[in-house]
């Protein structure tokens, strides 16, 4: 089926109680790994690209390979740019195809992150592109952390509201003790601060840095509004690991396109793990 808007899968999720999982796809068996679970698991998904692997292929050509493959599926699934951090890179991907676009302005002062997500919503919504943002700093670098630099780092629930209003953003990432890439330490989510968070704002919110959380933590994200959860470490590393096996395994280098077939069923694992603990099977 053709592509469903961002704003589309996530207000389904947010009425159905559940989370969309957006699995970000560079490599070859990415794609059709994420496809196949959704389609026997018949859950909406939603793939990204991260501007930091758009140097492994033309992008225009990649994303027609893309939306070519998500047109012959029977389930919702979406297509967003993750982590534009400037102007430059947002109109980049509009220009290459990207029906939906993630502005990450977390490295700003608030008032600047503010005007220049502003910005970013006023070129795309004319032209129909959804925009997500983030508000708030995750805690990439394995702080510590103290009620003072939590409330540094992480998503102010009122500023959250401002934001959103005053921006017009379709949905929000949030910062409440996630991080991207594995955890240094057992990640500890601020959960009192995600329900003030859902409260105050009227978009869908966005968890970021999911690979590594526990499973009664997501499932308690999920219950207090988290509509989105995006994945890419715990399959990267999956990969990384069976491709690995496979070549410790044998005397003789194995045969590449059957390695990458296991590397596929590998990745399907986790996404399969994933939106089952999402609780998006059989929402499509």
């Amino acid at each position: 089926m053709p592509l469903v808007p961002y704003n589309e899968l996530l207000k389904a999720a947010r009425h159905g109680e559940y989370a969309v999982g957006a699995f970000n796809i560079f490599g070859l068996e990415f794609l059709p790994a994420i496809l196949e679970v959704a389609e026997e698991e018949k859950s909406p998904v939603i793939m990204q690209i991260n501007p930091v692997h758009f140097y492994l292929s033309d992008l225009p050509e990649y994303l027609s390979y893309v939306k070519s493959q998500i047109a012959k599926t029977r389930i919702p699934v979406g297509l967003n740019l993750d982590h534009g951090k400037n102007r430059d890179i947002i109109l980049k991907g509009i220009r290459d195809g990207f029906p939906s676009v993630m502005f990450d302005g977390s490295q700003y002062p608030y008032a600047e992150n503010k005007t220049k997500t502003r910005e970013i919503v006023e070129i795309c919504k004319p032209i129909g592109i959804t925009v997500e943002a983030e508000l708030g700093t995750l805690n990439d670098e394995g702080l510590e952390l103290t009620k003072d630099n939590q409330n540094l780092l992480f998503t102010d629930p009122d500023k959250a509201a401002e934001f959103v209003n005053e921006t017009g953003i379709d949905g929000l990432a949030v910062a409440i003790g996630n991080a991207h890439g594995f955890y240094k330490g057992e990640p500890k989510l601020d959960f009192k601060r995600l329900k003030k968070i859902r409260d105050k704002v009227p978009v869908p919110l966005v968890l970021h840095g999911g690979s590594g959380i526990a499973v009664a933590d997501f499932k308690k994200a999920v219950s207090l509004g988290i509509n989105k959860i995006n994945i890419y470490t715990e399959m990267s590393a999956s990969a990384s690991m069976m491709m690995k096996t496979l070549l410790n395994a044998q005397e003789k280098p194995a045969d590449f396109p059957a390695s990458l077939y296991k590397v596929r069923l590998a990745v399907k694992e986790v996404v399969r793990e994933k939106i089952t603990i999402f609780g998006s099977c059989g929402k499509a």
